[in-house]
């Protein structure tokens, strides 16, 4: 067994200690303790659904590209290198001041190219250009001289010696002709003398548009300016322009009407839309245009600056789009309506139609009608709605509180239930199964089963003898005749009717004093108002609107004051009647009869200016 000593064995166990000691003291061994991050204050926890929000392309602010240089449509871009410049080179090498080759298309408005054909016509220029520089450049550097052989004497101290330059060949200015592809213009590119040759020349410029073939279109006035130029060369000149060929144009047509009727609603001046009064037909008069028709024009033919003809074509006549009742007139302009009607437009042709059905009922699904031919309405007039033709207007239904008014004859196969707002007029005839409660005008004969309560112009006569054929309440007034099974009633109803004159003008005449004495009244109210631009439109509208009524009410009295001089005329009426109730009231040229007991079978007339009934 081995023994240490103790002081032996304190140093064996002081080294390993001091070895350890160091060795855990080094930098291999020092250890850092990592700062925790503070901590962030806890916000919302994300949902399990949730994404993180991307902004869309269209969002994300756009990188800004590299602005790129505009591009000349006109004007050729070459390369330093080109062998045009290379000519360039050359030719200023030779003490000339040049200007830079500039090929550009560009002339005083308007150009002769548009910017896609000028692109297409700089390809064709570059391979020309190339080409033609190439063979210039050639002839003006001839190949190099060769060396003089040495004398025998002289050794040469070196290798051989390089060739001479040769000095540069003389030639003339050249002129190259380029011709567009459409062969309506041709330019002129000139390359500066070289060594002792003459510069451009009149007879240069001449034979080389001789050898290219120009002959028609020359500019001689730029064929006499570019010699006097300081600086033609490396230049387009615009030296012909041919004729293009001019199209004939097409017959065309041009509508006065529209071939789709619009449903417009008038607004007045309060901005206020009248719905009844949509307007679902067009009229046209006789003999007046629908459409002009343009004649075609023949074609102009052309010419290229070669000298050959461009061919066109005349242009087409147009088709007229003429349907029934529609014709050409004289010298064939225009196409015309040969009737009075509406218009519409069915496939390829416009007509005109003498007759306007409606299927159903007048109401806001048609509107208001006012038409130039006849209207056949196969329903009923709703209130409120205004039906007016210039010839016979038909109503196979009832007609409500409306206004209608026809140029021809009116038939009414169910009657008029007016309310006292209905108003009936008719220039002609007017046939109706019973009329209620409203106001009718005739012009010639009104014919019904029976008259309730009406305000009753007609110029002719009154016949009531179909059916019921009476007569109850309201007022007749008849130009001639009034006949009647029954007038008035057991009750005792009053029942006026009055005969002679011109009742339907009469009527006009009072409802124009009274619409002019309204018109005034509202113009004195409009005038004491403040001032403003809806005040002056009213006040003149109004005033408008007087002088039209003046001038209607002049002809109104003139047609009375004619009537009055035809003395006979004006006392002629008569009633007749098969049984008269008490209530009736006969009125002749002033001249009244009051009936106070039932009478039968009896006719009322004027004799000796007195109202007697002749049985």
């Amino acid at each position: 067994m081995l023994k240490f000593s103790s002081r032996k064995r304190g140093a064996i166990m002081a080294a390993p200690i001091s070895f350890l000691s160091r060795l855990f003291g080094s930098k291999l061994f020092k250890f850092r303790r990592k700062k925790k991050a503070p901590k962030e204050t806890p916000g919302p926890r994300p949902r399990p659904g949730d994404r993180p929000l991307k902004l869309a392309d269209a969002q994300r602010p756009a990188r800004e590209a590299p602005k790129a240089e505009p591009v000349d449509p006109y004007t050729l871009s070459l390369p330093v290198d080109h062998v045009i410049f290379e000519l360039w080179r050359a030719c200023r090498d030779q003490g000339r001041q040049l200007p830079r080759p500039e090929l550009s298309f560009k002339t005083a408005e308007p150009q002769v190219f548009d910017p896609r054909t000028s692109m297409a016509e700089l390809t064709k220029l570059l391979m020309a250009v190339s080409s033609s520089a190439a063979a210039r450049l050639s002839a003006m550097t001839p190949p190099p001289l060769p060396a003089p052989p040495p004398a025998p004497e002289q050794q040469p101290a070196q290798g051989p010696q390089d060739p001479e330059p040769a000095p540069p060949a003389d030639l003339d200015a050249q002129a190259t002709v380029f011709i567009s592809g459409d062969k309506l213009s041709a330019w002129l590119l000139l390359y500066p003398p070289s060594g002792k040759g003459e510069g451009v020349t009149k007879g240069i410029i001449m034979n080389s548009l001789g050898a290219a073939g120009v002959a028609f279109g020359v500019d001689l006035d730029t064929v006499r300016a570019i010699p006097e130029m300081e600086s033609p060369y490396f230049r387009m000149h615009l030296i012909a322009r041919g004729k293009a060929a001019v199209p004939g144009k097409d017959g065309a047509i041009i509508d006065l009407y529209p071939r789709e009727a619009h449903r417009d609603l008038p607004v007045d001046d309060m901005n206020r839309v009248d719905f009844t009064a949509l307007r679902t037909t067009q009229n046209v008069e006789k003999d007046a245009p629908i459409c002009r028709i343009n004649p075609p024009t023949p074609g102009i033919a052309g010419r290229t600056v070669t000298d050959k003809e461009l061919p066109t074509r005349d242009g087409v006549a147009a088709v007229a789009p003429m349907g029934r009742n529609t014709a050409l007139n004289e010298d064939g302009s225009a196409l015309i309506a040969t009737r009075d009607g509406g218009l519409e437009f069915s496939g390829r042709a416009f007509q005109v139609n003498p007759l306007l059905e409606i299927d159903g009922n007048v109401d806001y699904s048609s509107g208001s009608v006012n038409f130039l031919g006849d209207v056949h309405i196969h329903g009923d007039v709703c209130s409120g709605f205004t039906v007016r033709a210039m010839g016979t207007v038909k109503v196979d239904g009832v007609v409500e509180s409306s206004t209608i008014e026809a140029g021809g004859d009116l038939i009414l196969s169910k009657g008029v239930q007016g309310n006292n707002q209905a108003v009936i007029r008719s220039h002609r005839d007017i046939f109706a199964k019973y009329l209620e409660n409203c106001i009718v005008h005739a012009k010639e004969n009104l014919n019904s089963e029976c008259i309730i309560s009406c305000e009753v112009y007609c110029d002719a006569g009154v016949y009531v003898q179909n059916g019921r054929g009476a007569i109850v309440g309201g007022r007749i007034w008849a130009g001639n005749e009034v006949d009647a099974n029954t007038v008035g009633s057991k009750t005792e109803v009053r029942t006026t009717v009055v005969l002679g004159g011109l009742p339907c003008e009469s009527y006009e005449k009072e409802q124009l004093l009274k619409e002019i004495a309204e018109l005034e009244k509202s113009l004195e109210e409009t005038e004491r108002q403040p001032s403003s631009p809806t005040k002056l439109s009213r006040m003149s509208k109004m005033r408008m609107q007087i002088s039209v009524d003046r001038l209607k009410l002049n002809q109104h009295q003139k047609s009375l004051d004619e009537l009055q001089e035809d003395t006979e005329r004006r006392l002629a009426g008569r009633l007749t009647f098969r049984t008269a109730h008490p209530g009736t009231l006969v009125e002749i040229g002033g001249a009244q009869l009051k009936l106070e007991n039932e009478t039968r079978h009896s006719i009322a007339t004027l004799i000796d200016g007195e109202v007697k009934l002749i049985t």
